[in-house]
């Protein structure tokens, strides 16, 4: 397993397969991968996975962009899964329904789908998009395979109103939830001002309904276990040195571009020659490169 000089491993990778997207959501930072770029194949994700994996990155994220864009996901998927990863996708479920037997039969270990709000008024103000019915479909369709979901509520004004609704609907479905405070990443900082909301109270909320607290290993996520049995993880991705101290994760875009934290443009390791090519030595230089390069972005003061 490979370590950082501040002694995290290196254990998960978030892969943007695609930087398109069908939404527009108002406060998107495409995870820090704004540039256009080639995408790499599905064959080309194999070979980084299978050199990935003997290194000791276990967990593989799939995202964009919009994931289920990107022909062949699935075939990524059972890829990873071959080589002794973990794969999982995050998606904002548009194409749930149409995707869910594929990914079951491929062994996607589960599925976060992004759902900001119950209300088609402000599903579609946040999203960009009139779509809530066709995500809950998609979400019904995902369970009924079998398929593990999480449920992905980033809190804004726009939403806040809503979190005792959203948790029922997690509750009556049987699925975990992500509560996620919005990150100044992607927007203008007016934007961001009207829409930020903390998640102080909302959280007292959850441990109010809570009859078990703890703490994840992964980025130090405090999770809340409710009496209906979901669990709740709270997430707070801005100055928060605990989170970053718990970080295992690198990034990597739809070009092979690795990026060691989301916060930073300026430092990267490019990844793509040496999977073009299948040169298996020199990706895995690159890869231990980048992990040594890995600095926590947000520190204990």
């Amino acid at each position: 397993m490979l370590r950082d000089s501040y002694g995290r491993p290196a254990t998960h990778v978030r892969i943007s397969v695609t930087n398109r997207c069908n939404y527009s959501c108002v406060f998107c930072h495409r995870e820090g991968f704004s540039y256009s770029s080639n995408e790499l194949r599905p064959e080309d994700w194999a070979f980084f996975a299978d050199v990935a994996v003997r290194l000791g990155f276990k967990y593989y994220k799939l995202t964009g962009g919009e994931p289920l864009l990107y022909e062949g996901v699935d075939r990524v998927v059972g890829y990873i899964r071959e080589r002794g990863g973990i794969p999982s996708i995050t998606t904002n479920g548009y194409l749930l329904r149409e995707f869910a037997r594929r990914l079951s039969e491929a062994g996607v270990d589960h599925v976060n789908v992004s759902l900001h709000s119950l209300k088609p008024e402000v599903y579609s103000l946040i999203a960009g998009v009139n779509a809530l019915d066709r995500v809950i479909s998609g979400i019904r369709e995902a369970l009924d395979y079998g398929m593990r979901l999480k449920i992905n509520y980033l809190v804004l004004r726009y939403n806040i109103g809503e979190l005792a609704d959203v948790l029922n609907l997690a509750s009556k479905l049987g699925v975990d939830v992500n509560l996620i405070e919005l990150i100044p990443l992607g927007m203008d900082r007016r934007v961001f001002d009207d829409l930020h909301v903390e998640l102080e109270a909302v959280e007292r909320e959850v441990r109010s309904l809570a009859i078990d607290t703890g703490v994840e290993e992964f980025q130090n996520r405090v999770v809340y276990r409710l009496r209906t049995g979901i669990r709740v993880y709270v997430i707070k991705g801005y100055g928060n040195y605990l989170l970053c101290a718990g970080c295992t994760r690198v990034r990597v875009g739809p070009d092979g571009r690795m990026k060691l934290c989301l916060y930073r443009d300026d430092i990267y390791v490019d990844l793509g020659p040496a999977i073009l090519s299948r040169d298996r030595a020199e990706l895995e230089r690159l890869i231990r490169l980048g992990v040594s390069l890995r600095e926590p972005y947000f520190r204990k003061p």
